[in-house]
Formats: C-alpha cells, sequence, structure tokens
C-alpha cells in the first residue's frame, strides 16, 4: 500500500512538473515577439552596415540576420503562437523571407547596394507586420 501511494505522489509530481514546465500561450507569445524583435534588430544593422560598410561586412550582417530569422522558423514554424493560429501563410512565409535573404547576399556580391536595399524592403516590412502582431495586447 506504501509503495503504491509512492508511485501515485511521483507521478502527480512529475504530471505538474511538467504541466509547469510548458509554456503557455503567453508565454510562446513572448517569445516569439522577443525573437522577431532580434531580427529586427539584425534588419536595422544590416541595412546600417549596407549604407556605411563594404561588400564584406554587409554580407556579414545579412549572414546573421538569416541565423536569426531561420532561429525563428526553427522554434516556431511548426508550432506556431496561437496569435498566428488562422494565418494561412505562416509556415510559407519562413521559406520565402530565407530565400529573399539569399537573394540579397546574392545581390550584395553583385555591388548593387540600390538592390540590395530594395530586396531587404519587404524582409523589413513581414519582421514589422509580425512585431505588431506578437506585441503585448493594452491592459
Amino acid at each position: 500500500m506504501f509503495v503504491s501511494g509512492l508511485r501515485g505522489l511521483a507521478a502527480a509530481l512529475l504530471v505538474a512538473l511538467v504541466t509547469a514546465a510548458s509554456p503557455t500561450p503567453a508565454d510562446e507569445l513572448a517569445d516569439f515577439q522577443a525573437a522577431v524583435e532580434r531580427a529586427a534588430g539584425e534588419y536595422r544593422l544590416a541595412l546600417r552596415t549596407l549604407e556605411t560598410r563594404g561588400q564584406d561586412e554587409t554580407a556579414a550582417a545579412v549572414h546573421r540576420l538569416r541565423a536569426a530569422w531561420q532561429a525563428i522558423g526553427e522554434r516556431f514554424g511548426a508550432n506556431r503562437p496561437a496569435a498566428f493560429a488562422d494565418d494561412e501563410n505562416f509556415a510559407g512565409m519562413f521559406m520565402q523571407i530565407d530565400v529573399g535573404l539569399v537573394g540579397v547576399l546574392l545581390i550584395i556580391d553583385l555591388g548593387n547596394r540600390d538592390g540590395a536595399r530594395a530586396a531587404l524592403a519587404p524582409i523589413g516590412e513581414t519582421l514589422a507586420r509580425l512585431a505588431a502582431r506578437s506585441a503585448p495586447s493594452p491592459r
């Protein structure tokens, strides 16, 4: 009887730990927003680098932006926050932006600053939309 009571207690503790450790929808959205803000920071840095530095530095900045974007896709691409549950383009957006970033890198390699700026613009717009949709609602 004592052993089965301990098993029941252990099972209850395990369930409590798993429940407490799993993120709530609000936590997921906050984590998503933080990841988007990191990528947006890398985007701003890439733009600033594009305007002030050379090809190598700009390519490195865009590679960092791409890594930040891919981190969002890896974490949230298949497990989207509830705020994006109805977004039919959510999963495809990750591939579309990644392909766009590869295009930016090719344009940078060609030395076309204006083309790189133009190719980065839709990426910045996407990051701004994601940031707005994931922002905490006013209370």
